[in-house]
């Protein structure tokens, strides 16, 4: 009888492994580094690099890191973003199971020419594992010490594409961004909870918000082509924190300005924090500034974040992962 209880427990697992598969868990800003315990230095630097601050309004970690140096991957399988770092030779249990998880890129890893490797979904639902080797012990210190940007740009970009496409699992409003493409020639997907406020859709100028903590998102749009897009982009910025959200200012002290590309679009990209001197208030915004070519259009697309006494980044990551649903020229 035992043995046969046994038998239905184990098939009854096997069932369950072969369904589908629960959600990620974990704060979206939360990054679970894996290593092996000949590695717990190497995992301590990275930690270090991931956990760099950045300036909003405040310091703030770019991410919770959390260390694991047992090597034991089960326990946090199901984790939303994962790092798994080791060195592949001599091989142990670690770095067995990076090469495996690398597949036909394992050779790649195990002679030096490459160091990173993303896999989507690969124990849950809406999560990201970050594969980062070296062939020797050596050689991942090095990497460590000469790639640190690039290994946190990395991590930053995977971690924000887990984002964009996990985003809207909880649900969406579809019926609100097939409006928007209507009547309006473009479209956001829109989670659950954003309200889109049309009030000024005669001056081309749409705002979408959710509140507590308000998170807003400003889509502006004219003919023609940028002659200075950089200037322009910033006038147009200015522009629309004043007059539509209730004089609102750029910090210019604060300001970045950068090149880029939104969508595959080339665009200025510019960031930093706003403040509003009638009512003291602040908070920080990116923003984004393209030509849609296929519609002949210039677009302006905002997003900003007020929340006080809260960190600001994992609400703009919020909003960047709606900004990534963009189409700027719909049928």
């Amino acid at each position: 009888m035992r043995r046969f209880l046994g038998v239905v427990v184990a098939f009854a697992l096997g069932a369950a492994c072969s369904g589908p598969q629960i959600a990620a868990f974990g704060s979206n800003s939360e990054i679970v580094i894996i290593t092996s315990p000949r590695a717990a230095g190497e995992g301590e630097i990275l930690k270090s690099i991931l956990e760099r601050e950045i300036v909003t309004v405040q310091y703030e970690k770019a991410f919770e890191v959390e260390l694991v140096t047992t090597g034991d991957v089960d326990s946090d399988r199901n984790r939303k973003n994962i790092v798994l770092l080791d060195f592949l030779e001599p091989k142990e249990d670690l770095s067995g199971t990076i090469l495996s998880l690398a597949k036909g890129e394992g050779q790649a890893l195990s002679a030096g020419e490459r160091n990173l490797k993303t896999l989507k979904d690969r124990w849950a639902r809406g999560q990201t594992v970050m594969l980062i080797a070296a062939p020797t012990k050596e050689g991942l210190n090095r990497l460590l010490a000469d790639e640190a940007d690039r290994l946190f740009r990395y991590v930053s970009d995977q971690v924000q594409a887990r984002l964009n496409r996990s985003l809207f699992y909880a649900g969406e409003q579809e019926a609100a961004t097939q409006r928007l493409a209507d009547t309006y020639g473009w479209s956001l997907r829109l989670p659950t909870n954003y309200d889109i406020d049309e009030t000024y859709a005669a001056q081309r100028v749409i705002k979408i918000l959710r509140d507590k903590p308000a998170r807003m998102i400003t889509v502006y749009w004219e003919g023609g082509a940028w002659e200075d897009r950089a200037a322009s982009c910033f006038e147009r910025k200015k522009m629309l924190a004043y007059e539509y959200w209730d004089q609102d200012e750029v910090v210019e002290d604060a300001l970045q300005v950068n090149e880029g590309t939104f969508l595959g679009h080339d665009c200025t990209v510019l960031s930093g924090t706003w403040e509003n001197k009638k009512y003291t208030i602040g908070g920080v915004f990116v923003t984004y500034c393209f030509r849609c070519e296929d519609c002949g259009r210039k677009y302006v697309v905002d997003a900003a974040v007020f929340a006080p006494g809260l960190e600001k980044l994992p609400f703009i990551r919020e909003l960047k992962a709606v900004l990534a649903s963009f189409k700027c020229c719909e049928e």
